[in-house]
């Protein structure tokens, strides 16, 4: 399970870096695209472009969101309650995220098939959309994976004490 963990951490560091760059790409190419429409020579597509790279800085930090609990919780309510129902409640939360992000996964990579099938493309620059769509749902499998071994750490975590 520890190979699999650190597995999954590497592939997030190397997924916060990339989404780190998507974000800086997307301030420069603004920054570029507004100095460029100050001279009339406006960058063409600079919407698409920052449209997606908006979607992969998405879901490139789903995994270290995930991982560091950057995520909106409600932990006031929570506090009040025994530590047998918070640690029943944590498992159902936990849990009901897999399903859920999983059926994500699933649904993205259907979604992506079929922009790949219709030869769907972007409007100005005529890119394949597809291809963004299948990164987010590798995304969100590698989001899946990291929740599932995080469950899985807390089940052994849970039986320990």
């Amino acid at each position: 399970m520890e190979i699999v963990e650190k597995f999954l951490s590497r592939i997030g560091t190397l997924m916060r870096i990339a989404g780190c760059f998507c974000l800086l790409g997307m301030a420069l190419l603004t920054v570029a695209d507004i100095t460029g429409r100050l001279n009339r020579s406006p960058i063409f597509g600079s919407e698409e472009i920052v449209t997606f790279l908006a979607v992969l800085a998405l879901g490139l930090s789903l995994p270290y969101a995930h991982a560091h609990r950057s995520h909106i919780g409600v932990e006031v309510f929570v506090q009040l309650l025994s530590t047998t129902v918070r640690r029943r409640l944590k498992l159902f939360r936990e849990t009901l995220s897999i399903l859920f992000f999983a059926m994500v996964t699933v649904m993205m990579g259907a979604y992506a098939r079929d922009k790949q099938l219709s030869g769907e493309v972007s409007m100005n620059l005529g890119l394949p959309e597809y291809i963004f769509v299948y990164v987010l749902a590798a995304c969100f499998a590698l989001a899946t994976m990291t929740m599932l071994v995080d469950l899985f750490t807390y089940l052994r975590q849970w039986r320990r004490s």
